[in-house]
């Protein structure tokens, strides 16, 4: 009942506070009927041209006029910091996993399909992790069981841990229970044989083999493993192994993201160029380059969307916001930016859903987040 009543405060709150460029947030008895899943609702967007903008509060998302009237929040190392640390697209849902604090869900509405179609709203719902989730890190974001997950671990890299070990360390998002739900995955159990062991990182190599690493804080000693299905035990590898699973693939490339990244060469010579992707036909997030990368610190980052149907199309943009878009047939690669940010802000993540456009923000100081949260408007101008 008090989540209930909370949503409807929250509503209540957004609907005073917007309206401008044809983005609304409708009232809760406007609402439309449909099967829901079991997250508590915050809203019902309605999206315009214009952005709309949320930071990320203690007690969820916040709707502010732009980054630049978000609450000055002081920096903190990104371990410990709230942020969006990931997006995948779902079973029709765009999820975004919260540093800290659990999942952020964009769908529901007219939402019919990743396909596009009439799209322009959606219901933002929230799945809450607990306030134990404030002391650990979530850094890794993937599909496990046909769900999202994120692997929870002790960062000890700026301070010592002051928690216990999770057991399980994976929480994956379920439309069935309100909240995150705790998983165990075989692969991750097996820990070396003396010691206390936990997993701190898990991801999808670019030879679509799994890679994870271990460590015995309490010894300073790290392990790292490979395996191609995550229910079964990995195997040992070395450390040089481990840092060439992150490299980008250079192999799969979808046709149009490989036309924005040669697009890009030819603008900005001198890099490498690559592009962190979510797409409906993937799972999870993948790294493209269309050169290999002899030095990892050469490359310059990109963040990307792409999908097949109704029509083809791919976007991709650097940390300030500007970037390109292909589709349709003949692969055109043509200018598309995000709204500006305020100096020392940048993105750190786009997608799509229908016709609705979400990006992640985060305000950075070196290794030090501040104020961090998403936007989403209308996808314009790009599936004509």
């Amino acid at each position: 009942m008090k989540a209930r009543i909370a949503a409807v405060v929250l509503i209540l709150l957004l609907v005073a506070s917007c309206g401008r460029g044809g983005n609304r947030i409708a009232p809760e008895d406007e609402w439309q009927e449909y099967s829901g899943p079991a997250w508590p609702a915050l809203a019902r967007l309605q999206t315009g041209v214009n952005p709309l903008w949320f930071e990320l509060g203690e007690k969820g998302p916040r709707l502010i006029d732009s980054p630049a009237a978000a609450a000055l929040t002081p920096f903190s190392p990104w371990p410990h910091a709230r942020y969006i640390t990931g997006m995948l697209l779902w079973e029709g849902f765009l999820v975004m996993a919260v540093n800290g604090d659990g999942f952020l869900v964009l769908g529901g509405g007219n939402a019919g399909s990743f396909g596009g179609g009439d799209l322009n709203e959606v219901v933002l719902y929230r799945s809450e992790g607990g306030s134990f989730w404030g002391h650990y890190t979530a850094e890794s974001f993937f599909i496990w069981d046909d769900r999202p997950a994120v692997l929870l671990y002790r960062n000890d890299f700026f301070s010592d841990p002051v928690v216990p070990l999770l057991k399980p360390q994976v929480f994956t998002l379920d439309v069935s229970s309100p909240a995150p739900l705790g998983v165990s995955i075989p692969a991750l159990e097996k820990y070396p044989s003396r010691g206390s062991w936990e997993t701190e990182l898990v991801r999808r190599g670019p030879d679509a083999y799994w890679y994870y690493r271990m460590k015995n804080k309490e010894q300073n000693e790290s392990a790292y493993y490979r395996t191609e299905d995550l229910t079964k035990e990995g195997k040992n590898i070395t450390v040089g192994e481990w840092r060439n699973s992150e490299r980008p693939d250079g192999q799969r490339i979808p046709l149009h993201l490989a036309a924005i990244l040669a697009h890009a060469a030819e603008r900005g010579p001198g890099k490498v160029y690559s592009v962190r992707v979510v797409s409906p036909g993937f799972e999870g997030q993948r790294f493209y380059s269309i050169t290999p990368i002899a030095d990892m610190d050469n490359f310059a980052l990109m963040y990307g969307f792409c999908r097949e149907i109704p029509k083809p199309i791919a976007l991709a943009v650097f940390p300030d916001g500007s970037g390109f878009y292909s589709n349709g047939e003949e692969m055109e690669v043509r200018p598309f930016s995000l709204a500006p940010l305020p100096e020392g802000f940048v993105y750190t993540g786009i997608a799509v859903l229908g016709n609705v456009l979400a990006a992640s923000w985060e305000e950075q100081q070196e290794a030090g987040i501040g104020a961090a949260g998403f936007m989403v408007a209308a996808l314009t101008n790009i599936n004509e």
